[in-house]
């Protein structure tokens, strides 16, 4: 399962970014997961939640949303791929819908931190994370 492997790297990110920023702890991540990413967006939430334990980010928030595929063709055309549907099952061959030529993806197709939020102060006992925007 890669999604276990992608979740390790964004925590490695997320511990970077907290010790560059004198952090003790990491309270919210929110990754972006392109639907023709090939990364199951429920299986990467539910590896980041058995690979953040007993780390700096035990207690973060870890918000997943998804982002729509964009494609772009040299004769101008933009817009949103037909066949992305079946991104996550095969590497489909996208061709444009005005002229017929190979189109390429301009987003959608990636996996990515987007934000995350650092405390410098310990958790307590009676702490709950808490999700900041």
């Amino acid at each position: 399962m890669h999604e276990f492997s992608i979740a390790s790297q964004i925590l490695d990110t997320a511990r970077e970014h907290a010790a560059e920023n004198d952090a003790v702890r990491v309270t919210h991540l929110e990754i972006e997961v392109g639907e023709a990413s090939h990364v199951n967006p429920e299986q990467l939430e539910t590896c980041m939640d058995a690979a953040k334990t007993d780390t700096i980010a035990a207690d973060a928030t870890v918000v997943v949303e998804t982002a729509t595929p964009h494609a772009e063709c040299a004769c101008g055309w933009s817009g949103e791929p037909d066949v992305a549907e079946n991104a996550l099952v095969y590497a489909p061959d996208l061709t444009c819908p005005e002229c017929g030529e190979r189109i390429e993806l301009a987003g959608g197709d990636s996996c990515r931190l987007m934000s995350l939020t650092v405390s410098d102060e310990e958790p307590t006992a009676d702490s709950t994370p808490t999700e900041t925007a």
